[in-house]
């Protein structure tokens, strides 16, 4: 699974309220543990990039700027096609034995079997990476996805009583992105960005509308579009430092801050995992604070 500690990731960036100290104990207390809650989950925190790491966590105290550590999730989930034969059996057996099926009742017996069913099934695990930032009191999640990192945040806020907030544009992003596409080099916090690759669009009247969504891999199409009324809903995106012509980064950004496919640095040949983890803590960083000054322009 792509995190801070593979060749990409997806991010989204939390701002955290009321910040302190970072402290590895509130990980330990709050670790992964094989106990089932009432909803039949399990979870905790684990070390970065190591799902049986309940202890360790050196990843997490190893720099006075960042912490990385992981939140595990177990859950577990019964086959749709076993549910729907049992549920058709089970129906067929009661219409025999001379009973009425309405619609209340299958309802009744798919509730009864999928709960059976999901009790015998085996745990499957997610884990999403988490990077603390001391420096500029944040946190960074290796998922865009707001309702798979919503019991991260809120394990987040009963270990360490801070709570993570995902941060919102305050400008018109698809208008940000147009204006990108067209510029020969957007500057921003010190770096140029580019508009790269392919661009999801939409109508602008319809942006909610997951089939006015199209895909452009042409930036010529994708100009075009915009000429006939679409509007920029992701784009993929190259940054160059203007300090460092060597340094650059390419990630995708849609509308709501969301990122995917963030290319991270590939380590030196022998680079150990310490070494490797600073590194792409410190390249994340630089995509935060960029993708947070252009929340900011208007």
């Amino acid at each position: 699974m792509p995190g801070f500690m593979s060749s990409s990731t997806a991010m989204t960036i939390c701002k955290v309220d009321s910040p302190k100290p970072f402290e590895v104990e509130a990980l330990r207390s709050h670790a992964f543990t094989p106990d089932i809650d009432a909803d039949g989950k399990r979870f905790g925190w684990v070390g970065l990039g190591d799902p049986l790491d309940t202890d360790g966590f050196a990843l997490a105290s190893m720099s006075a700027q960042y912490a990385g550590f992981s939140f595990r999730l177990d859950t577990r989930k019964a086959s749709g096609a076993v549910i729907r034969l049992q549920l058709a059996e089970a129906v067929r057996e009661e219409i025999a034995s001379g009973k009425k099926v309405g619609s209340k009742r299958k309802k009744e017996l798919k509730e009864l079997i999928t709960a059976k069913l999901t009790a015998k099934a085996e745990f499957e695990p997610s884990v999403i990476d988490c990077l603390w930032d001391a420096e500029k009191n944040r946190l960074l999640v290796a998922s865009a996805s707001a309702k798979a990192i919503q019991p991260m945040l809120e394990l987040f806020k009963t270990s360490f009583g801070m709570e993570a907030t995902p941060i919102m544009p305050s400008n018109d992003m698809p208008r940000l992105f147009s204006e990108i596409l067209r510029g020969d080099g957007y500057a921003c916090a010190g770096y140029t960005l580019h508009a790269m690759g392919s661009a999801s669009l939409a109508a602008t009247e319809q942006t909610e509308e997951k089939s006015a969504i199209a895909v452009q891999n042409s930036l010529n199409a994708v100009a075009q579009a915009l000429d006939e009324g679409m509007a920029i809903q992701k784009q993929h995106l190259v940054a160059t430092s203007v300090s460092d012509a060597d340094w650059q980064v390419d990630f995708t950004l849609d509308a709501m801050l969301g990122i995917s496919g963030l290319r991270l640095p590939k380590p030196e040949k022998g680079a150990d995992e310490d070494a490797t983890f600073l590194l792409n803590a410190d390249t994340c960083a630089i995509v935060a604070d960029l993708v947070e000054e252009l929340a900011k322009k208007m």
